[in-house]
Parts: C-alpha cells; sequence; structure tokens
C-alpha cells in the first residue's frame, strides 16, 4: 500500500481557502509505527543508510563520466537509483522534444533525479546557472530561490542556450518544496520570459506503509533528507507530463507563470496561491526564532504547548489581544495583515523582529532580576 502525498480527492480552487502553512509538513513521521517494528527494523536501516551512501557517492561519480545522452548512462542511472530506494513511474505520453524547456512542481531532493530518468536535462542553480541535474553541486540546497527578475539580456542569453542544446533544461519555478497535498507556490516569472515552449511536468512523491515520512519538511537540510530516505524500503515518485504550452505575443512573463501555475494546479487537483519562496522562508525563521525562545520557569507543559500551537497556527492571521500592558512586547508577533508585495512584507518583517528582540529581552531581564 502506498500513502500518496501528492494528491487530494476534493479541492476548492479558491486561493482564500489556504493558509501558507497548509502548504508545508513540519512533521516528517505521518504515522508512526508501532515500536516493535522499529526495533526490528533499525539494524536494517543502517545497513540500508550505508550501502545507499556508499553506491551513490560511487554511482554519480561515475556518471560525470559518461556522455549525457548515452545509452549505457541511461541503464547505470536507472540501476543506481533502484540500488538508493528510487522508484520511478513515467507517464510521458504528451512529451514534446521541441520543447526545450521543462518546469515541474517541487516536492523533495529526488524530483531533479526522476526528471533525468524520464529524459536526460540539466537544471538550473540560484543563481541561473545551468548544469547537469545529476552533479552533485546541484544537491546542496533542496531549495533553490531566485530573489531576482532577469534582464532582457539574460532571457535572450537563456534563450539561445536552450535552442542550441540537445539537452533540455529543467527548472522548478516555485524555488522551493512543498508538500504536495494542498497546492503550488506563486512561480517565479523569470524564464517565463522566453519565447520557447515549456513542457509542465506533474510530480507525485508517495512511501511505503511501513513508515510513512514527509520527503521534505519545514527547515530540513538536504542531507537530513537523503538520510532518512536511504533507511526506508523504498521512494516511490510519479512523473506525468502535460501538453507542452506557448506564450502569447501579448502575455506578460506574470500572466504566462500563472496560466501555467493554474494549469499544473488544475491537473493534480491543488489550489495555485499568491505565497512566494520567500514567504516560506520567513515562516522557518519564525518558527525557529520560537523554538529558540526559552520557557519561563514555573510555566506548566499545558500553557505552553497551547502557546506554541497558538503561534504555530496563527501565522499570517490577526494576533488575539492582550490585557496585559507588555501588549507590545509579546513574543507573538504575528502579522496583523500580509504585505502585497515584498518590500511591504520585509518591512512587516523588520518591524516584528525588533519587537521580538526587545520582548526576549525584557524577559531575560526579569528573570534574572536585572
Amino acid at each position: 500500500m502506498l500513502v500518496e502525498t501528492g494528491l487530494s480527492s476534493e479541492k476548492t480552487n479558491v486561493p482564500s481557502s489556504i493558509n501558507l502553512e497548509d502548504l508545508f509538513d513540519s512533521s516528517r513521521i505521518l504515522v508512526s509505527p508501532k515500536l516493535y517494528k522499529a526495533v526490528l527494523y533499525f539494524p536494517f536501516a543502517l545497513l540500508l543508510l550505508l550501502t545507499r551512501l556508499i553506491a551513490g557517492v560511487l554511482g554519480f561519480l561515475i556518471l560525470l563520466l559518461l556522455p549525457q545522452k548515452s545509452q549505457k548512462r541511461s541503464t547505470i542511472l536507472k540501476g543506481i537509483c533502484k540500488v538508493l530506494g528510487i522508484i520511478v513511474e513515467v507517464d510521458d505520453k504528451y512529451t514534446d522534444e521541441n520543447a526545450k524547456l521543462m518546469v515541474a512542481n517541487h516536492v523533495s531532493l529526488w524530483d531533479r533525479l526522476a526528471v533525468n530518468i524520464m529524459v536526460p536535462c540539466n537544471t538550473i542553480s540560484k543563481d541561473f546557472r545551468v548544469g547537469r541535474a545529476d552533479s552533485l553541486s546541484f544537491w546542496k540546497d533542496v531549495d533553490i530561490p531566485h530573489p531576482r527578475d532577469l534582464t532582457n539580456e539574460e532571457i535572450v542569453a537563456f534563450q539561445m542556450f536552450i535552442e542550441g542544446s540537445s539537452v533540455r533544461v529543467l527548472h522548478f519555478p516555485e524555488c522551493a518544496t512543498t508538500n504536495g497535498k494542498n497546492g503550488l507556490l506563486k512561480f517565479h516569472p523569470g524564464l517565463f520570459s522566453t519565447n520557447s515552449p515549456i513542457q509542465p511536468v506533474l510530480i507525485h512523491v508517495s512511501s511505503s506503509s511501513f513508515m510513512p515520512i514527509s520527503p521534505s519538511v519545514l527547515g530540513s537540510t538536504a542531507w537530513t533528507d537523503i538520510f532518512w530516505s536511504f533507511i526506508l524500503p523504498s521512494t516511490f515518485l510519479r512523473l506525468k507530463t502535460l501538453p507542452s504550452m506557448v506564450r502569447f505575443p501579448e502575455e506578460s512573463a506574470s500572466d504566462f507563470s500563472k496560466r501555467v501555475q493554474q494549469t499544473m494546479a488544475s491537473a493534480m487537483d491543488l489550489i495555485p496561491t499568491a505565497f512566494t519562496s520567500s514567504d516560506k522562508e520567513e515562516l522557518v525563521k519564525r518558527l525557529q526564532t520560537s523554538a529558540l525562545t526559552a520557557v519561563p520557569p514555573g510555566r506548566s507543559k499545558v500553557e505552553s504547548s497551547n502557546k506554541n500551537s497558538q503561534q504555530l497556527s496563527g501565522l499570517w492571521r490577526p494576533t488575539q489581544s492582550m490585557s496585559t500592558p507588555t501588549q507590545k512586547l509579546t513574543l507573538n508577533t504575528a502579522a496583523e495583515t500580509f504585505g502585497k508585495s515584498p518590500k511591504e512584507r520585509m518591512a512587516s518583517y523588520q518591524e516584528r523582529r525588533k519587537i521580538l528582540l526587545e520582548a526576549a529581552r525584557q524577559k531575560y531581564l526579569e528573570k534574572h532580576n536585572f
């Protein structure tokens, strides 16, 4: 039995019906296994981890020595994936060889590898540098945010590159991973400025029923994701191509990116949202700051648990009014409104960060009777 993390039975395509935190998992283990099963499985998990680490490093080094479009390389790559427990199923009915640019939703660290099994491809790094998808340098980051817009010169250079290349290019326009259960992040419009056809690729990830896990959680690193994947028997990725899409003559890059996002979301029964990868970064920072905040002595575990639950579920929502005199210096700095532009959100973040630091300072002074 498989536990899906990319499909949902019914969704209502109303952007306001989904919150930012609904797009991500905060817990790695979705369903805890029974204790005796976990104890019996532990030695086998260690063996899998060591075997796959050695096989993975050696295998990728061998791949770097082979031509990217060779049949031998494709066979070796599929064999390596089986050793690593990465099972890829492909539905490439609508594959268009003329669409040199592929865009896919981002749900796990293994997305690049899965698409590379379907078709040899390059990928794009944070600074829009194009390189081989199986290069080790592209595996150090799970998220690949693009904080700036492309210049006209960069757009022309990129379009000339993909048109002159025999290898297709894979791009994750969300610029960050999600849990694939509820919605898609807003697509970065940069590469949608090109006039080349774009091939949408849908990715669904699932794990075995023994210990269903989330392949990527808030604040996780690439090495953490690799560890959890390597100790499990298998991770399943299902790929499906959609018909290629072309930007209309009078259509802006932003409008085209929204159209592609809506098309992919509809095909996966998800909601296209206006949240961006920058919003995810701020959410992670807020959770990390909350985790570092010490609980004052004498406070009960129930009160602490209630406060943490309120902070996690109340992100981007109005905070409840407080009757204490220190209302402006509370540690709960959830924004009362969500800024419409990155500039407004950054200004709101700086203001709330200042309040949070001052509140933490006062609590420290009160705790030590300074």
